[in-house]
């Protein structure tokens, strides 16, 4: 029997994404879409419609490619939120904005189990922020698991890979990030049409929230530095990586098929895994987002521009990752995939008493 699941946030641009990825899912079945008060009793069709159509008109329809509204879901309405409590769907994917985290621990309280895009409670200790290939360990025995910035969630898979082969001393992060990592929320059109917007100092917290994430991860013992930037760009993010490692990393073609043959994940198999994460492209001016942010539907990143010789640095490379799939949606669904595998599902913990409880 499927699982039956409900999406908090569905209204959102990631909630969207989200709807559509549980469309005919093998394992997980949904059972309800809950919104915000203002779009409560409202059909899916017309929030869904007229936030792509308000996203294209801002944009400009040279730019904006609006995502048409599944069919499959056609005669769905939104639900508030009070209905999801009233309901026995125990099992929640997440994605409000930060500021309606109280949401996320009324779901707690009630004893259902969490798995969350939304930056609410990611560095609390208690909260296991995942990324499968990177920490899959991290989730056993919790009902409360986040998954990070869609940034990291590529650049951890991508250090966890080189690390364990060559180990990872430090590294410098600059990202050219898409304008769909901003959801609904929309910029003005001067500051990202055929432009770059600079975020250091801006009221996004996105450079602060890589460093802390990954080093959450991977450990603290990771020097990095950070530079965000949006660019005039749908969906995929660009991302520019300089590394220096603890042991040489000698052959170029030896490190391309470390990258290419990474696949922590082998040993399980789920209906949302990318056996290999890492999709190398070998090839001038390769990757681009609006090419490579596609690749295993979306869950593997692409890389490329990759030199072992460099003045500064032992490794220079650059990555291309779906920052609405793999990023977000889809790192949520592998998270919750992997969690309803025998192995995950014998025990669970509660997040609250710290008492061990029957996952049934």
């Amino acid at each position: 029997m499927k699982q039956k699941v409900a999406i908090v946030g569905a209204t959102g641009l990631v909630g969207r994404r989200m709807a559509e990825l549980l469309i005919d899912h093998p394992w997980f079945e949904l059972g309800m879409i809950v919104g915000s008060s203002e779009s409560a009793d409202a059909t899916y069709r017309h929030v869904w419609t007229k936030k792509e159509t308000a996203l294209q008109e801002h944009y400009g329809l040279h730019f904006w490619k609006p995502r048409p509204f599944p069919e499959a879901l056609a005669g769905w309405r939104v639900s508030a939120f009070e209905e999801l409590l009233a309901s026995d769907i125990q099992m929640v994917f997440s994605s409000v904005p930060e500021r309606a985290g109280s949401v996320e621990e009324q779901l707690l309280e009630t004893g259902r189990t969490l798995f969350s895009n939304s930056p609410y409670g990611r560095f609390e200790q208690a909260n296991p922020l995942v990324v499968p290939e990177a920490n899959r360990a991290a989730m056993h025995n919790h009902r409360f698991i986040k998954n990070p910035n869609c940034v990291t969630s590529g650049l951890v898979i991508l250090l966890s890979a080189i690390d364990q082969q060559y180990g990872v001393r430090e590294a410098c992060v600059t990202t050219y990030q898409s304008v769909s990592g901003r959801g609904d929320a929309k910029y003005a059109p001067e500051l990202v049409d055929h432009n770059i917007y600079p975020l250091h100092h801006s009221a996004e917290r996105t450079e602060e929230y890589i460093r802390r994430e990954v080093k959450k991860i991977l450990g603290q013992h990771l020097l990095l530095s950070v530079s965000c930037n949006r660019v005039s760009v749908q969906e995929g993010h660009y991302v520019d990586v300089r590394i220096n490692t603890e042991r040489s990393i000698g052959s170029r073609d030896t490190l391309i098929h470390v990258l290419s043959t990474f696949s922590p994940l082998h040993d399980i198999e789920t209906p949302t895994r990318p056996l290999y994460p890492i999709v190398v492209i070998d090839e001038v001016g390769r990757p681009r987002p609006n090419q490579d942010a596609w690749h295993a539907n979306g869950m593997a990143i692409a890389v490329g521009n990759i030199s072992t010789h460099d003045e500064l640095y032992d490794l220079r490379l650059s990555y291309v990752v779906n920052n609405v799939v793999r990023g977000a949606a889809g790192g949520a669904l592998l998270n919750a995939e992997i969690c309803m595998m025998p192995q995950y599902r014998e025990s669970t913990w509660s997040r609250e008493e710290g008492v061990k409880v029957s996952a049934d």
